[in-house]
């Protein structure tokens, strides 16, 4: 088992936000220690005037779609099961490159993210670590059917979480285990964004089979009703929240429910006119308009937040978005200390991954080293990245 050390660097605690100057002793996959000084005779890193960073998260991506398609839809109707796996190993990769080193993916064709996911986990795919939910669970006049699985039916749902519990165990994908579902419409497509695609009946019959089986679940959630709906059903997180309140993020706060706000791509899909639909630019525009307000509102609340890209949709760029997104989310009025902490711990939390997202004794060594703080500036992920470790592998 090979051991190292990163030594002379400063130390992101997540949890305070704060710098510490420490060595990190990397034993195998795992940290073994922040404290001890490496002995003389150590195998060493030098890592002076670096900065080190629990591995970034992103809680919400589509490894099938590139990002560089202005109708990725399409794309994934045209080139069929094996070319999209390509794509999403192609983006996986991408993602780990770049210093993200988990995903949450919410959709892809055919349930493919949970191969996906072992082939990442048997080390056949040298990317990112993927918490996968399969196809997103939808009517049958939903939102982006073609990552999707309709089910119209309480008896059809019931199914299809069963299916994807037994596909997550088939293919030894560890718990805890995600579905998505379509709750609404999207700003991205043509449908409209309408009222809730299920009734409380059926989301209660969701989250209660979902739950029996150890399984989280995630619903895209644009409009209110829809929102309202999955928040009274005890979704365990909201996706995009197009037209969160006050009262809803106070319902949130109470239930312990997460919200994913996924800023910067409505906000590029606004100005999209001329490169996306007309009908696309307006949905956007007046998500983005109200997203500023529920998310000052989300924090002056303390609604819990987790951060999310929705990386590979349609002109938002190749993978990774996750840091787009964290400098739309300061922007916004969260300083950069819990920016990360977003990305990191409470992801870690909310995912069910809580064997990493901390720089700590006994947790997984994925990490980040960059040669620019941070917390001075969140582009240091992009503009001043210098190392990134993955289980305690070099990348």
């Amino acid at each position: 088992m090979e051991e190292f050390y990163l030594v002379n660097g400063k130390i992101l605690d997540v949890r305070t936000g704060k710098f510490i100057k420490a060595d990190l002793k990397i034993t195998g996959k795992q940290i073994a220690s922040v404290q001890e000084k490496a002995p003389t005779e150590a195998k060493k890193v030098d890592c002076s005037g670096k900065y080190l960073i629990p591995g970034i998260m992103d809680a919400h991506v589509h490894l099938v779609w590139e990002g560089t398609a202005k109708d990725p839809m399409y794309e994934t109707v045209r080139d069929g099961n094996y070319l999209n796996f390509a794509k999403g190993v192609s983006s996986a990769e991408k993602s780990l490159k770049n210093g993200v080193t988990t995903v949450r993916d919410l959709g892809c064709n055919d349930d493919c993210s949970i191969p996906l996911a072992r082939a990442v986990n048997i080390g056949l795919i040298k990317g990112s670590h993927i918490v996968p939910a399969g196809s997103a669970i939808q009517g049958s006049y939903g939102h982006c059917p073609m990552i999707g699985y309709i089910a119209n039916t309480k008896e059809q749902l019931i199914d299809k979480i069963k299916r994807l519990k037994g596909y997550n165990i088939e293919m030894s994908i560890p718990p805890l285990h995600w579905i998505k579902i379509m709750a609404s419409g999207g700003a991205a497509g043509l449908e409209d964004v309408g009222p809730c695609m299920y009734s409380p009946d059926e989301l209660k019959a969701i989250t209660y089979e979902a739950h029996r089986l150890n399984m989280k679940v995630a619903a895209h959630a644009l409009s209110r009703d829809a929102i309202s709906k999955c928040i009274d059903a005890g979704i365990d997180t909201i996706e995009h929240g197009g037209a969160l309140d006050e009262e809803l993020l106070h319902k949130m706060k109470e239930n312990g429910q997460v919200w994913v706000p996924t800023l910067q791509v409505y906000k590029e899909l606004a100005r999209g006119k001329g490169m996306i639909a007309d009908v696309i630019v307006e949905k956007a525009s007046a998500v983005e308009e109200n997203q500023k307000k529920a998310f000052s509102a989300a924090m002056k609340i303390g609604t819990k937040i987790v951060a999310g890209s929705d990386a590979g949709s349609p002109n938002f760029g190749p993978h990774p978005s996750i840091f787009k997104e964290l400098v739309a989310m300061q922007e916004n009025g969260m300083s950069a200390a819990q920016v990360i902490r977003c990305a990191t711990l409470a992801a870690a939390e909310e995912l069910g991954v809580k064997d990493r997202g901390v720089l700590e004794e006994g947790k997984i060594a994925d990490i980040v080293v960059l040669d620019a703080n941070p917390l001075v500036d969140l582009h240091a992920f992009t503009e001043h990245l210098s190392a990134v470790y993955k289980e305690g592998l070099l990348v």
